[in-house]
């Protein structure tokens, strides 16, 4: 779905959707309300009411210059949701919104299970190489404590857009987001080392710090653990997404229970 968009388009897409949703608004936002509503992804929430568990998807929308709110529900029928019942066409139109993480706007793990899986399963299959990276925030815990969810929230937003700057190609490189303060990383065509070494240099490049709060603002600084591993280091018998990512995951524990602010792209932690 675009970003903008003119007032036919909206009335053509609020037409569309009013035939796959039970229920369909669409309000105009005042300026203090627009920034609660996400225009990079779409919110997926699941409400009860009415004896019933109903899909709620919201969007923003720019139409015009102006701000609008879509707001779709559906009750839930079994383990259908609404998405099953669009047409190919309208699907292909919410798909990239289902794909990415609300917060971040980077892909998130939708994205992982439905499409960068089958990805890497391609490429082992073919015999190519590839490397994923899993990328923590150290001491996520005590920063929440210290400044509060809403803060931590937009320290992983900078942290995310410093690696988007380098991995936002969906063809052969791609940031995910999978929980928290967690990223994976994927590359095709890199084997663990070289990825490790290009990480390393944005990694030393990156200001490790983000001015957040909310009120007084304050300077926040970070480091990230980070663990890689690649396709050519599964053993036979274990050509597979899950022995790849429990490798990467490994390493990522490793390089936590060093002290973190370090990469781990091997069996040996670097000190």
């Amino acid at each position: 779905m675009e970003k903008g968009c003119t007032v036919q388009e909206l009335q053509r897409l609020t037409d569309a959707l009013r035939s796959i949703f039970e229920d369909v608004s669409v309000t105009p936002l005042p300026p203090e309300r627009a920034d609660r509503w996400q225009d990079d992804a779409m919110q997926v929430s699941y409400e009860q009411g009415g004896g019933q568990v109903s899909c709620v998807l919201r969007r923003r929308i720019q139409v015009e210059g102006v701000s609008y709110g879509i707001q779709m529900s559906a009750p839930l029928a079994g383990n259908a949701l609404p998405e099953d019942r669009m047409t190919e066409r309208e699907r292909e139109l919410l798909r990239e919104d289902l794909n990415r993480d609300f917060l971040t706007g980077a892909y998130n793990r939708r994205y992982i299970e439905t499409v960068l899986r089958g990805q890497m399963e391609a490429v082992l299959a073919a015999g190519g190489q590839a490397a994923v990276a899993l990328v923590s925030l150290d001491e996520a815990d005590r920063l929440r404590y210290e400044h509060g969810q809403p803060v931590l929230d937009q320290l992983v937003c900078t942290i995310a857009n410093q690696w988007k700057k380098h991995y936002d190609d969906p063809d052969s490189r791609i940031v995910s987001r999978l929980h928290g303060g967690v990223l994976l990383i994927a590359c095709k065509g890199l084997d663990a080392a070289a990825l490790a070494e290009e990480l390393g240099r944005h990694y030393a490049a990156m200001p490790c710090c983000c001015v957040a709060g909310a009120g007084m603002m304050s300077r926040i600084a970070f480091t990230l653990s980070i663990g890689v591993a690649g396709t050519a280091e599964l053993p036979a018998g274990q050509q597979n997404w899950e022995a790849l990512y429990r490798l990467c995951d490994a390493r990522l524990r490793a390089a936590a229970a060093a002290g973190g602010n370090r990469i781990c792209a091997k069996e040996d932690i670097p000190a």
